[in-house]
């Protein structure tokens, strides 16, 4: 009976949780509006206003990626 009820307890601790996890994530593009779409002018805006996006020191995944971000945002078409 012990066990049960321990068992019982985390899931009903754990479930909370879980639940973003099960979520519906909605259509591609529209459930993270800051990832540059039909808004690459406010991405932009975005990386160039803040100090720390371009020039702080950071693992070579996270300047490729940053980087890659900048270039598409500030000048592409």
């Amino acid at each position: 009976m012990k066990r049960l009820t321990t068992t019982g307890l985390s899931i009903a601790v754990l479930a909370p949780t879980a639940s973003p996890a099960l979520a519906d994530p909605g259509a591609p593009g529209t459930t993270f509006p800051e990832l540059p779409g039909s808004s690459l002018q406010n991405a932009c805006t975005a990386l160039v206003s803040n100090p720390g996006a371009l020039s702080a020191p950071r693992s070579p995944t996270a300047f490729t990626i940053t980087n890659g971000l900048f270039g598409d945002a500030c000048f592409s078409s």
